[in-house]
């Protein structure tokens, strides 16, 4: 019988003892609730293990990160991982600096659910057909008969409740919800993930969205949707960037709009990062992969060298000719 995925990574497990995990620059829910769930699984089985990212936590998953000091950022260990995770990264390239400190015999495992994944790894598995990665890492700690402790559960949910939207994208399906289900049982801490995710808003972030709201600005007959966000608004209400995530899903929430877009200005200069929701069939992963990003049909992102202005002229000119396939 033909070796599955699965099988490949239980086997690695098994046999080594020092793992790295990580994920791509400017991690979200399902990135640092994977990292959290499989830290805690193979710490409960004895093992060495490190997490190093190359972006800082967002304030709103700082209360799933375990007390102990495990979130290694930017040092490297010093003993050399032999094996390497990589969750929810679809490149090698977005890991950013961490790229960089992967010993060169590690045993890359990539585990993701990313359509533009390109399978960089020693061992991949990588299926879209998951709500998150999360999802995938349930599946592989049920197949191992790893306990699901109330960390790892509460991890996992956050993965799964951050990357179906709260239930409401394409993604959310039957068995989203009897995954969703089985966490609460096994002692996922809902009301709290609840609180800290969607109901904490520090108040100066909450003047940043006033002042993005502002911003927006609808084309294409109303099917198209952007908000920006500048260096300038940052700075006056000292938001940091990594805390602006979930304001990509504003300009997609507006009836009538097919595609939503966030440009954001990076903090290098003549860099800006768009973030793309859409619906009704509207593939943005396409135009993402496009400029070197990539993600989902309906959610992808990509960086682009020059001013904001200029960049949202050639993303709105990509987005319209999308529009003009689908009539």
């Amino acid at each position: 019988m033909k070796e599955t995925p699965f099988d490949k990574i239980s086997s690695i497990i098994k046999r080594y003892e020092r793992f790295l995990i990580t994920t791509h620059v400017r991690a979200d829910g399902d990135a640092i609730g994977s990292e959290i769930a499989l830290y805690h699984a193979l710490k409960n089985m004895g093992k060495s293990v490190f997490i190093i990212n190359d972006s800082p936590i967002p304030q709103s998953y700082k209360f799933v990160i375990p007390a102990s000091g495990l979130y290694i950022h930017p040092q490297i260990p010093k003993e050399q991982p032999e094996v390497v995770f990589t969750l929810d990264c679809p490149t090698l390239e977005r890991l950013g600096k961490v790229k960089e400190i992967i010993p060169k015999d590690a045993i890359i495992i990539n585990i993701d659910h990313h359509i533009s994944n390109i399978n960089f790894g020693n061992i991949n598995f990588v299926t879209e057909d998951m709500c998150s990665t999360g999802a995938i890492l349930l599946s592989l700690f049920k197949d191992m008969n790893i306990k699901i402790t109330p960390d790892i559960a509460t991890a996992l949910y956050v993965t799964i409740i951050t990357d179906t939207g709260r239930f409401t994208h394409s993604n959310t399906t039957p068995d989203v919800f009897k995954a969703a289900a089985f966490l609460i049982e096994q002692g996922a801490k809902h009301l709290e993930i609840s609180k800290y995710v969607y109901n904490t808003n520090p108040l100066n972030l909450v003047h940043l969205h006033a002042k993005v709201l502002n911003t927006l600005k609808l084309y294409h007959g109303n099917r198209i949707a952007t908000i920006r966000i500048t260096k300038e608004m940052l700075e006056k209400t000292n938001v940091s960037a990594i805390d602006t995530q979930e304001l990509a899903d504003i300009p997609i929430s507006i009836d009538g709009v097919y595609v939503g877009v966030l440009f954001r200005e990076m903090t290098e200069p003549n860099w800006v990062k768009i973030s793309m929701r859409s619906r009704n069939g509207i593939d943005v992963n396409n135009v993402a992969t496009k400029y070197g990003g990539g993600g989902h049909k309906y959610a992808a992102g990509c960086e682009i060298k020059g001013k904001i202005e200029d960049v949202q002229k050639l993303i709105l000119n990509e987005i319209e000719k999308s529009l003009l396939k689908e009539k």
